[in-house]
């Protein structure tokens, strides 16, 4: 038999499966990137929710008030060897600052730089073209540096556990998409951003 009578075959059966097989290409991700920007992250809320804020350095103890808190923005990489599930870690930082009271009267001002680092699972509910459906949770560490101005400059870092559960995210789009997420954890109660699948 020929090179070109075996080819020919051959190129046509490549051509057809590439064709057929599109839709299923559509509904897998192997590599998974994502950029989003949160609001209310738990280690925010337990900060707020506690009855005195305090601080304790070299001058003595002192009460955090006027607190002001950013965003938390993440980037997150996961891998998927089945699409459905997903594995991976984040990284994300936010700041705080405020004012330092002692006694009820104003002795200075704090800043607190939040770094965060996680490794997360996901699963996907639902994988269709242009829709995805899916939860997930993740738990790693926080490291916060804060810098703290009364009569004299003192820094205190820490090293503190953290979680996140992703009760349920969407995601419309296709190989680049967007998404808007529900949970409790390091990302915030609400979380949006892009992803992109490749």
């Amino acid at each position: 038999m020929s090179p070109k009578l075996i080819a020919r075959p051959a190129l046509a059966l490549l051509l057809a499966a590439l064709v057929f097989s599109a839709p299923v290409f559509g509904q897998t991700r192997r590599h998974d990137l994502s950029v989003s920007y949160g609001a209310l992250s738990i280690d925010q809320m337990s900060d707020i929710l506690q009855d005195v804020l305090t601080v304790v350095l070299t001058f003595g103890t002192f009460n955090k008030t006027d607190t002001k808190y950013t965003g938390v923005p993440f980037l997150t990489y996961h891998y998927s060897g089945n699409s459905r599930f997903g594995f991976g870690v984040a990284v994300g930082t936010y700041k705080s600052s405020g004012t330092l009271q002692a006694g009820g009267e104003d002795a200075g001002t704090f800043e607190e730089q939040n770094t965060i680092g996680a490794v997360e699972l996901d699963y996907r509910w639902v994988m269709r073209p242009g829709l995805q459906i899916y939860s997930g949770a993740g738990f790693g560490v926080r490291y916060r540096h804060g810098t703290y101005e009364t009569d004299g400059s003192s820094e205190v870092n820490k090293f503190l556990p953290t979680f996140h559960i992703n009760a349920i995210g969407v995601r419309f789009g296709r190989k680049v998409g967007a998404f808007f997420e529900l949970g409790a954890g390091y990302k915030g109660v609400l979380s949006a951003g892009l992803n992109a699948q490749f």
